[in-house]
């Protein structure tokens, strides 16, 4: 049985910041952080932003946790040098 739709939020919301545009953003749940993949990412999509692209689907889904989501996103903000706090 397929599970629930989810959008449980995560333990601590992340603060991003691209240097390059100067804009800010928090996210705090898979859906906010698959919004921001999918319109407000810089240029650069490397191996880390297509898992967590696919972390926030599956966690979206109800198929994996939503730290496991939180996790891959940072990777991938990371690999896209934006400035992260939490």
């Amino acid at each position: 049985m397929p599970k629930h739709k989810t959008t449980e939020s995560w333990t601590a919301p992340l603060h991003i910041e691209d240097p390059d545009t100067g804009e800010e953003a928090t996210v705090g749940n898979a859906e906010q952080a698959k919004d921001m993949l999918d319109h407000a990412w810089p240029a650069y999509h490397g191996s880390q932003f297509e898992r967590a692209e696919h972390a926030c689907e599956e966690a979206l889904n109800g198929h994996a946790p939503p730290e496991e989501a939180r996790r891959a996103f940072i990777a991938a903000a990371v690999e896209a040098h934006l400035h992260l706090h939490s």
